[in-house]
């Protein structure tokens, strides 16, 4: 059920819905007290009934009661409403990273800017134990003053917290998410620092470094393909850009960046770089998996599964291969 435009529900006006996502229904509303804008997003009666839907939706008020940074959308309120449960929010008006990139690469030093504000959000989160899980281009918004807000908690979760992680599932937009959050294996800030590396990518080169129709070959090449360096793609990326990328795409976690403030420090230094004669040549991390050979029948083997393998029966085959190699 969604609410009728124009409608007041509690203390807010509806103006109009602006996003349907998969959490739950987003509205623009104006707040009756104060007369700002706000966002407000509802989770339908049905998804409320569900007991998965409701408590990500309850954990994720949680974790944004406990969330106060410039660089974070702002909680408001929550409360229930017809059967609904009701969260509201700072309303950010602006593009999304992803809008931002359909023109192509941004200059170096606006995407090094965009993520360095996302990682300083990020410093927050990971400092009260919260991992985001759900970091894409289009979670992040550029306010028209520059502002930079990073949303999207609907899967965040405190990193001691299991309990709401189902076995077989792989959650988050694949584009993004860690070679260990394909596999199902415990996550920890390093995981969303790799999908920081992503949106870094992103911004840098015009486009992820892994983009396929097919979902699971995309997850395939989170797990087992090196990226190529942003620089093949936009020749005016400096060695430090692209090793600070490849840095923060690297998949093993430990041969990340060990913090989100480790990794802005050095995408801040690798900005401020004017002349690349002074730095070595951007090299790719070493592939943590299986020689070429090996990794290019693994990767043949896992395409000419039948579809009807499913996805977590494909995501128990990566862990084999995981294992295996290792």
């Amino acid at each position: 059920m969604t609410f009728a435009p124009s409608r007041t529900i509690d203390n807010y006006e509806l103006l109009g819905i602006s996003d349907k996502p998969k959490a739950g229904i987003t509205y623009k509303v104006r707040n009756l007290d104060t007369g700002e804008m706000e966002t407000l997003r509802a989770l339908p009666g049905a998804a409320s009934a569900d007991p998965e839907s409701r408590s990500r939706f309850l954990r994720e008020i949680r974790i944004h009661t406990r969330l106060s940074h410039p660089n974070v959308v702002a909680f408001h309120d929550a409360f229930e409403f017809d059967d609904q449960l009701v969260m509201t929010s700072e309303y950010v008006e602006g593009d999304t990273v992803a809008e931002l990139c359909r023109g192509g690469p941004l200059p170096s030093s606006e995407a090094a800017r965009i993520v360095c504000d996302v990682l300083a959000g990020l410093e927050e989160a990971h400092a009260l134990g919260i991992v985001h899980r759900g970091i894409t281009a289009e979670h992040v918004i550029v306010t028209p003053r520059g502002d930079v807000k990073l949303g999207g908690f609907g899967l965040a979760k405190p990193a001691s917290d299991m309990d709401l992680t189902q076995s077989g599932v792989v959650l988050g937009d694949p584009r993004y998410i860690s070679p260990e959050q394909v596999m199902g294996a415990a996550l920890d800030a390093r995981s969303d620092l790799y999908s920081v590396g992503v949106l870094l990518y992103q911004a840098l080169a015009g486009r992820v470094p892994f983009d396929n129709p097919n979902e699971f070959d995309v997850m395939v090449a989170q797990v087992g393909s090196s990226p190529r360096p942003p620089s093949l793609l936009n020749p005016g990326i400096s060695p430090a850009l692209d090793r600070v990328t490849l840095t923060a795409l690297a998949k093993r976690r430990e041969d990340r960046f060990a913090s989100a403030r480790e990794f802005r420090l050095a995408l801040a230094q690798a900005t401020a770089t004017t002349t690349e004669e002074e730095l070595e040549p951007a090299t790719a991390p070493a592939a943590p998996f299986a020689p070429p050979q090996f990794l290019a029948q693994s990767q043949s083997a896992l395409r000419a599964m039948p579809l009807v393998m499913g996805l977590a029966a494909g995501t128990a085959l990566l862990a084999a291969v995981y294992l295996a190699m290792h």
